[in-house]
């Protein structure tokens, strides 16, 4: 039977993953609600609530994030990347093996998420260069970046957290001990990446026409009905605008009043305002051929529009921007930025509203119109990541010979044992900061404070655990499955069980959860508890097969012009080989 604190623990855990897995809350929202519902529910006390802020880990990852930051400021990885790709000497799979690669190296030592920001850019000229579809490169982007960061300690927020559950419990693992694992996994990732580009990653981006400028993506608009046009006067349903121009018009807005039931039959009227959804190519189609204005003609004043040196970009919402949650109309992006979004892109979501009113979102995606002088100072501010113009020089900031070397500094130092990795990591902050690379407003903004809070907030989740003994009461069943499926089977069941958890929940609440289970399951079966450790590791930074499942997977979805199936398509045959190879593995590497 349950106690009363044992219900309150698994009602507050199932409600949890209920929410991080509907979204209800944003993530770092969701995690101090938990904090909240332990902190009040008596599972944990005052002094363990506010322990995750302190907890070292936490300041790594924090750390780390101005780390990496200094890092990709210097462009370093975009020319080295570059370099790699010239060196393919033409051949297809060379060239984006060698691409695929990089991104693992850097994901191993700086944030993956930065990464993949740098690399979309990249990768799309990339498939440019190559003439094949951005959606063959795309996806491999991201999970080449997961993958790698699974060879060092440092590599993901995931493997820092299980790493300091370990060391509390008085196991030390170090800098690179993943990579005996990692680096084999790398090999079997990019080995299947060649065989799923040419026969299970589609072609959802054409290679032709506005490939190189990248805007194929279908995006949210408003065109305004002009008395010259052929629309002014008829109904939809004789013009079959759907089948020509792809185009679905969600509402038709006259003299500020919404239409949106029977638009087919609506007879269009002269100054009518249209909130429709299409591809930017075939919206340029429909616009000459319908005579109709895309709100940017109306807004615009004339010497702009007759500006040669306007250019059309897309910029992605980064996933720190201080713009989510904001509409466009209330951050006034016109007078602020001296450009205009012409249109809005959001992943698996259609957005029923005027562009100007929708609440920005992390990755959404924006069309932006305007001049390159304007456009370059968009390019160098945190809030967007700029999908589609690639600047192929090292940037040589104050001291950018240090902004260089300081990750591989602390790295060595670490490894060496000459500083933990939070000392090494925390005056590598310090000095990045205190030399003027990066200033402290700058610091600041370059951490993902959602991703701070969520650990923070989530760390005293197995302080409650052990409250209710939640350890001691599943031994019974632990010692019961290694009994029915011997000690390896029991490793698979953790790997696969923490690996479909992290495709679903934030794989850092899965790390939080699963690590004192793994190594109490050790305890009981009087094993050693390392492999049980690294099979959390691995299988916790393993998310493949969903595109909410892990960041990057979010980040390249629009790029890549991708379904939710097709994650599903290319992400299960890799989970199920590399969670073969690790079970396989892990024992013979860290016997049990």
């Amino acid at each position: 039977m349950l106690d009363s604190q044992s219900l309150l623990f698994f009602t507050i855990l199932i409600v949890s993953i209920i929410a991080f897995i509907r979204e209800w809350f944003p993530i770092e929202v969701t995690s101090l609600l938990i904090l909240a519902a332990l902190l009040l529910s008596g599972l944990i006390d005052s002094h363990q609530a506010i322990s995750g802020f302190s907890n070292k880990a936490v300041i790594t990852i924090g750390a780390m994030f101005v780390l990496s930051h200094a890092f990709t400021k210097t462009g370093f990885i975009r020319v080295f990347t570059l370099w790699l790709e010239d060196n393919g000497r033409g051949r297809n799979w060379a060239v984006s093996t060698l691409f695929l690669l990089s991104v693992s190296i850097f994901s191993a030592f700086i944030n993956n998420t930065a990464t993949v920001a740098i690399l979309i850019p990249v990768a799309s000229e990339l498939s440019h260069r190559l003439k094949i579809s951005a959606s063959k490169i795309m996806m491999p982007l991201s999970f080449a970046a997961i993958v790698g960061g699974t060879c060092t300690v440092i590599g993901t927020s995931t493997n820092l957290i299980v790493n300091d559950i370990a060391m509390e419990a008085g196991f030390n693992i170090g800098v690179f001990e993943l990579s005996k694992l990692g680096i084999i996994l790398v090999i079997a990732t990019l080995a299947y990446i060649l065989l799923a580009q040419r026969w299970i990653l589609p072609s959802r981006v054409p290679v032709s026409g506005l490939t190189n400028k990248y805007h194929l993506g279908t995006y949210l608009t408003e065109v305004v009905i002009p008395k010259e046009s052929p629309l002014a006067g008829r109904k939809f349903i004789e013009f079959n605008l759907a089948q020509v121009y792809d185009l679905t018009v969600l509402e038709i807005i006259r003299r500020g009043n919404p239409i949106t039931t029977n638009i087919r039959n609506i007879v269009l009227k002269a100054d009518d305002v249209l909130l429709v959804q299409c591809s930017v190519d075939k919206l340029q189609t429909f616009r000459s051929e319908q005579k109709v204005l895309l709100l940017t003609d109306v807004k615009m004043n004339d010497s702009e529009l007759a500006d040669n040196e306007n250019i059309l970009i897309e910029a992605m919402i980064s996933p720190n921007s201080s713009l989510a949650g904001s509409s466009l109309m209330e951050v006034d992006f016109r007078r602020r930025y001296g450009l205009f979004v012409l249109a809005v892109r959001r992943y698996r979501e259609i957005v029923r509203t005027k562009v100007a009113h929708i609440k920005l979102k992390r990755f959404d995606t924006l069309l932006i119109f305007g001049s390159r002088t304007r456009m370059a100072a968009l390019n160098t501010d945190p809030n967007f990541i700029i999908l589609d113009e690639i600047d192929t020089t090292l940037h040589k900031i104050k001291y950018w010979w240090l902004a260089v070397a300081i990750i591989p500094i602390v790295v060595g130092v670490a490894a060496l044992n000459i500083l933990s990795i939070m000392e090494a990591s925390l005056l590598g902050a310090i000095l990045v900061v205190a030399v003027g690379i990066v200033p402290a407003q700058e610091a600041y903004k370059s951490i993902n404070w959602s991703v701070i809070f969520l650990i923070a907030a989530l760390i005293p989740l197995g302080d409650a655990m052990n409250t209710i003994h939640l350890s001691e009461r599943i031994g019974g069943l632990i010692t019961m499955a290694s009994g029915q499926f011997g000690d390896i089977g029991l490793i698979g069941i953790i790997f696969f069980i923490t690996m479909l958890m992290t495709s679903f929940l934030s794989h850092t609440a899965t790390a939080i959860i699963m690590t004192p289970l793994a190594i109490k399951s050790a305890g009981v079966l009087g094993l050693d508890p390392m492999p049980f450790i690294m099979t959390i590791m691995f299988a916790a930074s393993l998310s493949f097969m969903t595109p909410n499942g892990y960041q990057t997977n979010t980040m390249v979805f629009s790029p890549g012009g991708y379904r939710y199936m097709d994650f599903m398509r290319a992400g299960i045959p890799l989970h199920i080989i590399l969670g073969i190879i690790g079970v396989v593995l892990i024992p013979i590497i860290w016997p049990l």
